[in-house]
C-alpha cells in the first residue's frame, strides 16, 4: 500500500479514532478557578508557578554584545544599526527522573511562546513549557507538561490549543510518529480532551494551523498528514522525502525538505501541490532545516549552506546568508551547521549548531518586500554569551528573541529600538 493512497488514509484516520480519548487523570484545584496541577499515567502536568519559578533565572538590562568584523569565522560585512539586546532571562530545561530533557523548538504567538523537549537516545521522554511573555522584562513559566512515553520534536499553538508531534514508545500506533493536541485554560495546559493520532514514519518533524486546518509532518518514508482541527479526522496525506519542517502564510503551507534540499508549496486546505523548488544545501542526513515564510518568501536554513532565501511562487534565488566558516571557528564541519532561522522586520537570527547565533539585516522590512525582490542582507556578526551550547533553534517575533541550546536550556532576549 502507498503512502497518500485513499485506503491508507482511512486505515489511519480508523486508527486515530482509538486514540482520541483521554486517559484517567489525577487534578489538583487551584485557587481562582486557574487549573491545578495535573498528572494520568503518561503526562504529567505543573501548573503551580512559585514551582517553577525555580527554573528562570532573570537579569536587569544584561547586554548581549555583537562581535562583528573578520573573527569568528564570518567575513566584516556591517556594524550594528538601530537596536540592542537585552538578556532578560535563563531557563533551565526540564527532567524526568534526573534525566535531562534537551529544547527542541520555539513556537511564539501574541503574548506566548511555548517550548518543545525531548531526549537524546533511544529513550523516549519529553516535555513542554508554556511562557508568558507580556512583561518583555520578565517573562513568566506559567505551566510545565513532563511526557514517559513520547518525545515531543515541534510544536504549534492556536486557539487555545497545543499541537505536538514527535514520536512514542507507546503500543497501539502504527508508527512512532505521532500528532498530539493538549488544551490550555488561562495559559495553563490541562490534560482535559487530550488526544494524539498516528503519523506514518519514525517521528514527527513539524506542525502548524491555519485556516482550521492542522498540517504535520514526519520524516523519512513520511510526508505531510492534513487533519481537521476541530475533530482531528484526517483529510489526506501526500509522501514526501525526508521533510523536515513545515510554515503556512498567504494560504500557501511550505515543506522544507533534505537530501536533497527542496520545498514543496501546497494551497491550504485541500493540499493541492502548486510546485517543488530546488535549493543549495540540506545535505545532511536526519539534520534540522527550518522555512519560516515571510512576504511571499522562503527563509530556509539549508545546513551546509546558511540561509537560502527562494520565492514560494517560482523557487527563484533571492538572497542568502553563509554559514560559518568551520576552519576559522577550528571546529568540525559536521557541528557547524544552519538549522534554524527567525524572520520579523528586519532581522534574520541564525542558529548555526557548536558556532552558536548570527544576526543579519536586511536593507528593508521582509515582509514588505516582494516574493522575488532581491534581497539586500547585511551580516552584522555573531551574538556573543560566555556559557552558549550548540544551538538547535530560533524564534523572533514582536521584539522578543529566544533561543533554545539543548540540553542548556532557554535564553530569552529583548530587542530594543534605539
Amino acid at each position: 500500500m502507498k503512502y497518500g493512497d485513499k485506503n491508507f488514509v482511512l486505515l489511519l484516520s480508523a486508527i486515530a479514532l482509538v486514540h482520541l480519548s483521554c486517559d484517567d487523570m489525577d487534578t489538583v484545584l487551584a485557587p481562582g478557578d486557574e487549573p491545578g496541577s495535573q498528572s494520568n499515567d503518561r503526562i504529567t502536568i505543573t501548573n503551580d508557578e512559585n514551582a517553577l519559578e525555580g527554573r528562570v533565572r532573570y537579569f536587569d538590562d544584561k547586554d548581549v554584545p555583537i562581535d562583528s568584523g573578520g573573527g569568528g569565522g564570518m567575513p566584516k560585512r556591517g556594524q550594528l544599526q538601530a537596536f540592542s539586546l537585552k538578556l532578560v532571562a535563563e531557563v533551565l530545561p526540564p527532567s524526568i527522573d534526573g534525566q535531562v530533557l534537551q529544547a527542541t523548538s520555539i513556537s511564539m504567538k501574541n503574548d506566548k511562546a511555548i517550548i518543545s523537549y525531548n531526549m537524546r537516545g533511544g529513550q523516549y521522554l519529553g516535555g513542554i513549557d508554556i511562557f508568558d511573555t507580556k512583561d518583555a522584562k520578565k517573562p513568566k513559566l506559567k505551566s510545565e507538561a513532563l511526557f514517559n512515553d513520547s518525545d515531543i520534536n515541534s510544536i504549534s499553538l492556536d486557539e487555545g490549543n497545543v499541537y505536538a508531534v514527535g514520536a512514542t514508545g507507546s503500543s497501539g500506533f502504527p508508527d512512532p510518529a505521532v500528532l498530539e493536541v493538549i488544551k490550555l485554560k488561562k495559559d495553563k495546559l490541562v490534560l482535559e480532551g487530550n488526544q494524539r493520532v498516528p503519523l506514518t514514519s519514525f517521528a514527527g518533524t513539524g506542525v502548524v494551523v491555519a485556516g482550521n486546518t492542522i498540517y504535520a509532518i514526519s520524516g523519512d518514508n513520511g510526508g505531510i498528514s492534513v487533519f481537521d482541527q476541530s475533530t482531528l479526522t484526517m483529510i489526506t496525506s501526500t509522501g514526501l522525502h525526508d521533510a523536515r519542517w513545515v510554515d503556512a502564510a498567504d494560504g500557501n503551507v511550505v515543506v522544507v525538505q533534505g537530501t536533497p534540499g527542496q520545498i514543496s508549496v501546497f494551497s491550504e486546505g485541500g493540499v493541492g501541490l502548486l510546485g517543488t523548488y530546488s535549493f543549495t544545501g540540506a545535505d545532511i542526513p536526519e539534520s534540522k532545516s527550518t522555512v519560516e515564510v515571510v512576504g511571499g518568501k522562503a527563509f530556509i536554513a539549508a545546513g551546509s549552506a546558511g540561509v537560502q532565501i527562494i520565492s514560494v511562487n517560482t523557487g527563484t534565488l533571492v538572497g542568502t546568508v553563509p554559514r560559518p566558516d568551520p576552519a576559522s571557528l577550528g571546529l568540525d564541519p559536521s557541528v557547524v551547521v544552519t538549522n534554524a532561522v527567525g524572520v520579523d522586520d528586519d532581522l534574520l537570527f541564525i542558529s548555526n549548531g557548536e558556532a552558536g547565533v548570527y544576526v543579519a539585516q536586511g536593507s528593508k522590512d521582509f515582509s514588505l518586500t516582494g516574493s522575488e525582490e532581491p534581497q539586500q542582507i547585511t551580516l552584522l556578526g555573531k551574538l556573543r554569551f560566555d556559557d552558549l551550547q550548540s544551538v538547535n533553534h530560533v524564534a523572533y517575533k514582536g521584539k522578543k528573541l529566544i533561543i533554545a541550546s539543548g540540553l542548556g536550556g532557554l535564553k530569552i532576549i529583548e530587542i530594543r529600538l534605539k
